[in-house]
């Protein structure tokens, strides 16, 4: 056809996973890109006990390509597994862990209308976004997290969907959950605290948002179901042993 040069090549699929953010993994998430694109970038380890299940050819496909590479990865974390992997697992856990933290107080922001805050505070360019560098104002930390959140592009979608395959692997393959998901950083105490003194100050006539004492998957939650769906298999253990110990103090 006229205009059209036919030794031009079709363009790429966009990735769904950031193959290059793990280097320990990089040929499990290689192999694994076609799984994840239709499992939604979780891991499930049944899905790889019978590779003929299921009407999708395409699904199918995918899980063969996969399998080799997630058998030979499995085992590799039997026993002792290698410390480069576990390094990452834990970077994994780090990235869902942060998100989360983060995702809540942009949840409170938007709550407060503060997102952005108006006026803008003084002195904050537009490519400040360490909003854990300064816990002393509302404003400034909120002003951060807007123009971090401004500056997200297709690569951190793709790195925090694959913290969470990776997550989902590490729990498939029974590696505990990191002791640093039960701590709560410093800066969102603080956060909270300005956000609750801010809300009594400009709200007081309407009736005070109760809140939950502090779970990660309560901080997701808040932040959006969608959110809650990425990382709540990351969390799962911690959920199981918080829902004992709160039965007990029931009982």
């Amino acid at each position: 056809m006229l205009g059209l040069d036919d030794s031009e090549e079709p363009p790429q699929e966009e990735a769904y996973l950031e193959i290059s953010a793990f280097p320990s993994f990089t040929e499990l998430l290689a192999a694994s890109e076609q799984y994840a694109r239709h499992s939604g970038c979780r891991f499930r380890r049944a899905a790889f006990e019978d590779l003929e299940e299921g009407s999708d050819p395409d699904l199918r496909a995918s899980k063969v390509q996969a399998a080799p590479v997630v058998k030979e990865f499995l085992a590799r974390l039997e026993g002792s597994p290698d410390q480069a992997l576990l390094k990452d697992f834990n970077e994994a856990f780090h990235i869902l862990w942060r998100e989360s933290m983060r995702s809540s107080m942009v949840a409170r922001c938007h709550q407060l209308d503060l997102w952005p805050p108006s006026p803008a505070p003084i002195g904050i360019a537009e490519d400040d976004v360490d909003y854990e560098a300064d816990a002393t104002s509302l404003f400034v930390i909120a002003q951060r997290l807007y123009n971090e959140d401004r500056q997200r592009d297709a690569s951190t979608v793709r790195r925090l969907s694959t913290a969470s395959f990776l997550a989902d692997f590490a729990y498939e393959a029974g590696i505990p959950t990191p002791e640093f998901f039960r701590s709560r950083n410093p800066v969102v105490d603080k956060f909270e605290k300005m956000a609750d003194e801010y809300e009594e100050k400009m709200f007081s006539s309407a009736p005070r948002r109760p809140h939950k004492w502090w779970l990660p998957w309560n901080m997701i939650w808040d932040a959006g179901s969608w959110l809650y769906s990425v990382f709540s298999r990351a969390f799962r253990p911690i959920m199981d042993a918080a829902c004992t110990s709160r039965q007990k103090k029931l009982e």
